[in-house]
């Protein structure tokens, strides 16, 4: 490969990547905000703009044979946040992308679906989604294939992803379990579809090395369909500790999450450590095939979930004994 464009080097998922990559000798050109705080390893090229605020520049793109776009917000934010950071710099990013790049992957979502309860979900389905994210994820999808006759651009749908970094919202689920404070959401039998940040990128490299067309769409998620009730009671094993008995209403955990949002806003209370998003995470019942990019990328999911768990749980102890460190 020649030059690797890539947006949101210094995030999460991305931070995985960059690693991956400079130790496969690639050369790397991050695209970073110019108020970024974030560094950068020695050798990756930073070049400094907002993709938000305009179209990414012609030069930007010198030499670069491959692009990868992760940049974006996740989670619970205003709707109209999301369509800026996620939609529109996604077309910023590809209106002046040349023709010569040779692949580019877009990281999507599973949100963008929706809930098809009890089924599992291919990318033939149609997306249905009604979370503010799902769709800020599915415009820019459908931003994106307005270029897709020009540029080779395909779509990665990653589920929930998990791992080193990804701490917030996992780690305080791992806190309220530990303390003996976690209930199952509902029933619990919801089937969550968790995605370990070493087969994510996994999946981009794959993409990148394919013959996939242009426009095409790939699920990409673990290879195991457990439920809300199963993961929660391996990471209790994990933390060796009893898993929870009590069931709570979905609908009761969304009003108490709420009501501790606004005490939150008005200064009452602290702002709490999961949100409605998390709610909605862990509630619906999400099930997808992953055929497509096993047939079409080599795509197979390496971590189990309860290996990950177990890694997660582990980083989670280990963040409470430097904290204890930390205050002697």
């Amino acid at each position: 490969m020649g030059v690797i464009l890539v947006t949101g080097a210094t995030g999460r998922l991305g931070k995985f990547l960059v690693s991956t990559l400079l130790h496969r000798k690639e050369k790397i050109r991050a695209v970073i905000r110019p108020e970024s705080k974030s560094a950068l390893p020695y050798d990756v090229e930073p070049f400094k703009w907002d993709l938000s605020g305009g179209p990414l520049p012609s030069y930007a793109f010198e030499k670069v044979t491959h692009v990868i776009h992760l940049a974006g917000l996740v989670g619970a934010h205003p709707y109209n946040d999301l369509i800026k950071q996620n939609a529109y710099s996604t077309k910023n990013l590809l209106k002046n992308c040349p023709s010569s790049v040779q692949k580019i992957a877009l990281a999507s979502s599973i949100s963008i679906y929706g809930e098809y309860k009890g089924q599992m979900v291919d990318e033939n389905f149609k997306p249905k989604t009604e979370s503010p994210y799902g769709k800020s994820k599915l415009l820019s999808e459908e931003f994106a294939k307005e270029f897709c006759p020009r540029l080779p651009v395909v779509f990665l749908r990653f589920g929930m992803i998990y791992g080193q970094g990804f701490e917030e919202g996992y780690f305080a689920v791992f806190d309220y379990l530990k303390r003996g404070k976690l209930s199952i959401l509902g029933d619990g039998k919801n089937r969550l579809p968790f995605l370990h940040a070493v087969d994510a990128v996994q999946a981009i490299l794959l993409s990148l090395e394919s013959n996939a067309q242009s426009g095409r769409t790939y699920n990409i998620v673990g290879g195991e369909q457990m439920t809300q009730e199963e993961v929660i009671r391996i990471a209790a094993e994990s933390l060796a500790v009893s898993p929870p008995k009590s069931h709570i209403p979905i609908i009761i955990a969304r009003l108490a999450m709420g009501a501790q949002s606004l005490l939150s806003y008005a200064g009452i209370s602290k702002k709490p450590r999961l949100d409605e998003e998390n709610i909605r995470q862990m509630t619906l019942d999400r099930a997808y095939s992953t055929a497509r990019a096993s047939s079409e990328l080599g795509f197979s999911a390496r971590v189990k979930l309860r290996a990950g768990i177990n890694e997660m749980a582990h980083f989670y102890e280990a963040s409470l004994l430097q904290a204890e460190t930390k205050g002697e």
